[in-house]
């Protein structure tokens, strides 16, 4: 893979990642209203739904999906359902903030919450499927190139979690308890509505 490549895959990769959506939505109002050791929970969990979306779309699975409108359905579905779920669940938390604070952090539920956030979405596994192909070079061993553009996607992908945590849960000092109700309750409606528009989805045609 030449550097010219790799520094192409490098910034639309960057601009792919930063780009707002239900996972950093979830990311910042953890931040901001469970402080950083509940945002920091959740970054293993993006970090593995990612290593797992990419793995499946080279493994097949991306395919099985644009082939099967059966499968297809049945994880969008999943996806729409679990979208729903927590932004129903976040936006009836709004007015408990200070007693989820004093609950402490539950790690393995933000991570796990973190990673079926990313992988409950088979937009994806397409996605990869149809964006890393692009940065392959078809005379060189396919092995090595991968083991490069998934370390780089998630290398990428840590650093920008780690931004929006950092400045959400810096932040969140000088903000009013009223004004982070809102924001949870913006965060709710922002993963309500990802859920809405993921029932839109539509299965790709070759």
């Amino acid at each position: 893979m030449s550097i010219e490549l790799w520094l192409s895959f490098v910034l639309a990769s960057f601009l792919v990642i930063a780009s707002p959506g239900p996972a950093v939505a979830l990311l910042v109002v953890t931040g901001i209203n469970q402080g950083r050791k509940a945002a920091l929970a959740m970054l293993p969990g993006f970090f593995l739904g990612d290593l797992v979306a990419m793995s499946l779309s080279f493994a097949g699975v991306g395919a099985l999906l644009m082939a099967s409108a059966e499968l297809f359905a049945m994880v969008k579905w999943l996806g729409v359902l679990y979208l729903l779920y927590l932004g129903i669940k976040m936006w009836r938390e709004s007015g408990q903030l200070n007693d989820l604070e004093a609950s402490g952090v539950n790690v393995q539920q933000s991570t796990a919450k973190a990673f079926w956030v990313t992988l409950l979405n088979p937009k994806s596994i397409l996605f990869f499927m149809a964006f890393m192909p692009q940065f392959i070079n078809q005379t060189q061993p396919l092995a090595p190139q991968l083991a490069i553009l998934f370390a780089t996607f998630l290398v990428i992908g840590v650093i920008s979690d780690l931004g929006y945590t950092l400045l959400s849960t810096t932040s969140r000092q000088l903000m009013t308890a009223k004004f982070r109700r809102l924001l949870h309750r913006c965060g709710a409606g922002s993963l309500i509505g990802a859920g809405v528009l993921m029932t839109l989805m539509r299965r790709p045609t070759a």
